[in-house]
């Protein structure tokens, strides 16, 4: 990607998956620091907040002036189309990490919504984490991490961040975007499956996918990667005529 100085940089704003904290983009982050000015998100812990209510910690990052991409993770990519959405100014571009755009849950899974703030709640097995969502070849301090925040949020927290999951639906709001897309799968990923790719590529037949090999959180696990694809979609947008006509400033 093209080397601009600080204050050139155009922003990406990254927005956490389920546990809620910035702290996880660390090793995607370093890898990125070169070519971003990066604002990791990290929502409140204590507050059992929604899509309608976490909006704001999202729009409230969003550059009034300086171009930026947005970045969402897992639970936050109606997040970042949201933002995309009713933010178009000086937005460049949108990515999708392992995300979904309407319920990605099967019919009967959904069906335990009515349970979200039940007992189920409290079954976060280390083991299940590991193989799931993060495989064999996360970094010690990575995992430490995940198995640090998950169980401090507090139960009504998850549940609202599940009950907001389970009734999302983005679609339009996806199709409204201008700016280029691009979507990250995990070759591996069995939480977020085809049906969540294919939904946003029915949105957006124009979308870039991407499979990066890993399971479900590959920017944790395959951050140099997912960094290569992410710099690869921005340099490109970056350098399209299209970009260039529409910069504010004439700012590449």
């Amino acid at each position: 990607m093209k080397n601009f100085s600080d204050n050139q940089k155009p922003r990406l704003i990254l927005l956490p998956g389920m546990p809620g904290t910035g702290r996880l983009f660390q090793p995607l982050m370093a890898a990125l620091k070169d070519s971003f000015d990066l604002d990791a998100v990290s929502y409140p812990e204590k507050e059992p907040l929604g899509y309608d209510k976490l909006i704001s910690a999202v729009t409230s990052r969003i550059p009034k002036e300086k171009p930026y991409f947005i970045l969402g993770e897992s639970f936050s990519g109606p997040l970042a189309v949201l933002a995309a959405a009713r933010h178009p100014d000086n937005l460049l571009g949108v990515v999708l990490v392992a995300s979904f755009v309407q319920n990605p849950m099967p019919g009967w899974i959904s069906g335990l919504k009515r349970f979200a703030r039940g007992p189920i709640l409290n079954l976060r097995p280390r083991s299940h984490i590991n193989d799931s969502l993060m495989g064999k070849k996360c970094s010690e301090i990575t995992r430490s991490w995940v198995h640090e925040t998950m169980p401090k949020l507090p139960r009504d927290v998850v549940s609202a961040r599940v009950q907001a999951v389970l009734g999302v639906n983005v679609r339009e709001e996806l199709k409204s975007i201008q700016a280029p897309v691009l979507y990250l799968a995990g070759a591996r990923d069995w939480l977020i499956g085809r049906k969540c790719i294919d939904t946003v590529w029915l949105c957006r037949p124009d979308v870039e996918i991407k499979v990066i090999e890993g399971v479900h959180m590959i920017l944790q696990t395959n951050p140099d990667d997912s960094a290569r694809a992410i710099t690869d979609f921005c340099s490109r947008v970056i350098g399209s005529p299209k970009t260039k006509a529409q910069s504010p400033k004439g700012e590449q």
